[in-house]
Parts: structure tokens; sequence; C-alpha cells
């Protein structure tokens, strides 16, 4: 548990995993929203996903959608997706803005989804985010995304979310197992 709370505290050179064989694992917490009054309602989304680099910089992935929204008076809704994504970091080098353990990308996804009592449809969503790394491997991120839903019940909107990601080389990933099988 120390070892995670100083993962998460420490903040150094940031070597970013960003390496073709490295592994991207973690998830994102969006699209909070609060109302008051009579209509007063909550709703929150999480997405976790986990990703893989075929080349530098450059990240191939799944990202599972759920989401919720209650509301005063009982009415609740649940919604899901799942889709693919792809993730492409601009080095430091590309873009010199902010702090050098910071790495802008964009990110793409496709897949399916729908809301609780309505039909599965098709789902798109893009935007641009920002990575923070906190050390060589644990980043915070932002992600703004444009979400589109296609199909009955067609929606589209705008989501702001952050979350926590991991960036684990491979190779670190083989030598922990070969140590655990000893």
């Amino acid at each position: 548990m120390s070892a995670i709370v100083f993962a998460l505290c420490s903040i150094g050179a940031a070597n970013a995993q960003l390496e073709k064989g490295s592994v991207l694992v973690g998830g994102s917490i969006g699209d909070i929203r609060f109302g008051l009054g009579s209509g007063s309602y909550f709703s929150l989304n999480l997405t976790p996903r986990v990703g893989y680099f075929v080349q530098d910089n450059l990240a191939f992935g799944a990202k599972v959608n759920a989401g919720f929204t209650g509301q005063r008076g009982g009415n609740t809704t649940f919604s899901y997706g799942v889709n693919a994504f792809g993730r492409y970091y601009l080095g430091n080098k590309e873009v010199e803005i902010g702090p050098k353990e910071g790495h802008f990308f964009g990110e793409v996804g496709v897949g399916l989804g729908g809301v609780q009592g309505a039909p599965v449809g098709f789902n798109v969503n893009f935007g641009p985010g920002y990575a923070y790394f906190l050390n060589e491997h644990v980043a915070l991120e932002a992600l703004a995304l444009y979400n589109g839903q296609f199909g009955q019940g067609s929606v589209n909107g705008l989501s702001l979310n952050v979350g926590l990601q991991i960036y684990l080389p491979v190779s670190k990933l083989e030598a922990r197992a070969k140590s655990l099988k000893k």
C-alpha cells in the first residue's frame, strides 16, 4: 500500500513509457453532473481502459463505459458501451507547451453502446487529452470527448473526463511474472 501512495505522490522527471511494447491500464471518471431544486439529478460515467503500444506514441486498446443517472422521484437510467480506441501522443519535441512531464494526445473510439430500455446503437467518440506524468509510470489525465450515439434514440454531446493511467513496459511485466513463478 505504501508503494502505491509513494507512486501516486512522487513528482519527478518523467521518462514516459510511450514506447512500442508498453501497456496502458487505467480509467477515467467523467460527465459528473448535479442538478439542484425540484428536478435534481446526479450523473456519473466510469470508463476503465487497457491498451498496447504498437509503436512509439501510438496505442490501441479497448474501453468499457458504464453510466448512471438518478433523478429525484426514483427515475434512474443506466448507459453502457464497449469501444475499441486508438491514441496518439505528441512528444515534447512536437509540442513545446507545458511541463516536460506532460504529453498531449488525441483519442478516437468506435463501438457499441446504449441506454437501458433502448436498442444497442453504434457510437463514436474523439477528442484531445493531456497526460501529466507523476512519475515514470503513473499519469493523471484530462480528456475532452465528443460522444455520438447513432441509431434509435441518438444522443450527441461533449464530456470532460479525468483519470489515472498506469504505463508499464512489457519487459518489466515479464520479468515480474518470472520472479513470481520462482
